[in-house]
């Protein structure tokens, strides 16, 4: 609470499964002594909620990009350590109508966030720090999601406050996005803002507030330490060799919709689909796989390869290099672009 507040603004200063079998499966029915915990982290597109599980868990399961909505489908990340279990339920960024169809995004989008809370024990909220257009209030669909499930726990994490150097800067948005209170009680020195300012701008019943890069990881071991002490006592939803409740096929494949955004300008990747044409993970655990691209015209597809397919090869590079990071070993990709014939 307060104590850990003040100790992380001074830090400041400064076995994948194809098809996931529940432990229940494995486990007597007497079996008490594991603890588990799930989390639903939710906030705006592109804030990092995706890179913070991903450095939490010191694995890259959920694909990234620095564009919007590279997180199509809510997915689960798994984090064993010792008795206690973390699943992290990874959600779209909150999006309204609009914007659904401007990007081509699927229609679980608008109810994965809401479907996640419900069955989380602990609500977390990624607030993007280094956007100044953003940064000093909570979104309005964010303040509705956590009044629907006011009985959950929830915390908030500032991200990307490497980009801010005044800690006085932290300490006023704090006391905006929390209305000056910790767990619902004013914060001692202060008092609510919430009768001084109808235009609500945060949530005064967060139980912490932590303050993190996501990219460099600095802030996130104080993180972990608060939701392995909030564990309960329950069996484990899958054995400790998990790690994500996505196979193989389905995190390659976002993968390459993720790195697609990353090197193709403007809405173009939005309109590409990935599909998998070739997997194998062989005896040593090296994957090989084959991936279709397909492009709604020749043009785009001539876009995509860049000049003697140069742009392709970076492409598959950079994303050979991400599923290393994922399945911790070697793998094979080809990337093959098919566009309409002409």
């Amino acid at each position: 609470m307060l104590r850990n507040f003040g100790i992380i603004l001074r830090g400041f200063e400064v076995k994948f499964s194809t098809k996931a079998q529940k432990v229940s499966d494995l486990l007597p029915n007497d079996d008490i002594s594991t603890k588990l915990l799930k989390v639903a982290v939710i906030g705006m597109p592109n804030a990092g909620k995706s890179t913070f599980i991903n450095n939490l868990m010191d694995r890259k399961v959920c694909p990234t990009s620095n564009k919007v909505h590279t997180t199509r489908a809510k997915s689960r990340a798994i984090f064993t350590e010792a008795d206690s279990q973390i699943v992290f339920l990874d959600t779209p960024g909150l999006v309204n109508l609009k914007e659904q169809k401007k990007y081509n995004l699927e229609k679980t989008f608008l109810r994965d966030s809401k479907s996640s809370l419900h069955d989380a024990d602990v609500v977390g909220v990624i607030h993007d720090a280094s956007n100044v257009w953003t940064r000093d209030k909570l979104d309005i669909k964010v303040i509705r999601l956590l009044e629907n499930h006011k009985s959950k726990p929830s915390f908030l994490v500032f991200n990307k406050v490497d980009v801010i150097r005044s800690k006085r800067k932290l300490l006023d948005l704090t006391r905006l996005l929390t209305e000056n209170c910790i767990d619902g009680k004013p914060i001692p020195g202060g008092k609510s803002l919430r009768n001084e300012d109808n235009n609500i701008r945060g949530w005064p019943h967060f139980q912490e507030i932590f303050m993190v890069s996501a990219l460099t990881g600095s802030g996130l071991a104080e993180v972990k330490n608060y939701l392995i002490r909030n564990a309960k006592p329950a069996k484990w939803m899958f054995p400790s060799e998990i790690w994500s409740d996505q196979t193989a096929e389905a995190i390659i494949v976002n993968s390459v919709k993720a790195k697609l955004l990353d090197f193709l300008p403007q809405e173009i990747p939005y309109n590409l689909r990935a599909e998998l044409e070739f997997f194998n993970i062989n005896d040593k655990g090296v994957v090989s796989t084959v991936v279709l691209v397909h492009c709604p015209s020749q043009r785009v597809a001539k876009l995509v390869a860049g000049v003697s397919d140069g742009k392709l090869r970076q492409i598959t590079e950079s994303l050979q290099h991400d599923l290393q990071e994922t399945f911790q070993n070697y793998v094979r990709i080809k990337l093959v672009l098919e566009g309409p014939k002409e």
